[in-house]
């Protein structure tokens, strides 16, 4: 239909305003996600040269996710050299259009970004801990594989804090039986934050439901635990939170 040919008009012109350096990053790199989403074959070559050289970096990470919408295998390069910048975020998006785009190429790729990148969750500065926890986020369903190893192995209660709350932001069902078993980390800010990513997944966690109920005996994480017991909101769920409540 007629949209079809209204949006195949549209691509010059939104290759032109993303290649235009006096026009505001925010609406060159709205421009760039435009182009991604109605998959804009012309566009790729275009979006490769604002990947490499633009200077805003938000340009830069828009990009990138265009890139991964649009899929063409020929990109995998060029994201690859992406997954390297020196902004969390266009590392992160570079993983995620890596992880869409999936060859084998592209996966490890995509784990070689992940692995870096939980290593920063100790740093001392909270804003950089914000903002590759962001990063991971965006990386989304193809960063679990690795988040769930380093959970498991890495030995800094610091990095498995922040790892679990990615894997909450991530939010599939895929990751709550790795938030089980941290529940019953030794660190108890690993559990409480635990027991936070839980909250946010929400109904999908219910399999978690016995650990939680088991947590509202544990005096530092309890309020957590309780938190994600009201936000999973099965009956048994309910039930202990009720309980729990009549006893205090």
């Amino acid at each position: 239909g007629s949209i079809g040919e209204g949006t195949k008009d549209a691509v010059p012109v939104l290759i032109q305003v993303l290649q235009d350096q006096d026009t505001e990053g925010f609406v060159r790199e709205n421009a760039a996600i435009t182009l991604g989403s109605i998959g804009a074959r012309d566009a790729v070559h275009t979006l490769i040269q604002t990947l490499q050289n633009d200077q805003d970096a938000e340009v830069r990470k828009g990009a990138a996710l265009a890139l991964g919408s649009i899929g063409v295998r020929d990109t995998v390069p060029a994201l690859i050299q992406a997954s390297k910048d020196q902004e969390w975020r266009v590392r992160g998006s570079a993983a995620y259009a890596l992880g869409r785009i999936g060859t084998p190429e592209a996966i490890r790729a995509v784990e070689d970004v992940v692995s870096v990148l939980v290593q920063v969750l100790k740093d001392q500065d909270s804003d950089v801990r914000a903002n590759v926890a962001e990063a991971l986020g965006m990386v989304g369903e193809s960063a679990v594989p690795t988040l769930i190893q380093t959970l498991q192995n890495d030995q800094d209660a610091e990095v498995r804090k922040g790892v679990v709350l990615v894997l909450g932001s991530i939010g599939s069902e895929d990751v709550v039986p790795a938030l089980i078993q941290a529940l019953q980390d030794q660190e108890w800010k690993v559990r409480s934050n635990t027991a936070r990513a839980l909250e946010t997944i929400g109904e999908g966690a219910k399999d978690a439901v016995p650990t939680l109920i088991q947590l509202l005996q544990d005096p530092e994480v309890v309020y957590r635990a309780e938190e994600a017991l009201k936000s999973i909101g099965t009956p048994e769920a309910l039930e202990a939170v009720k309980e729990y409540r009549s006893r205090q």
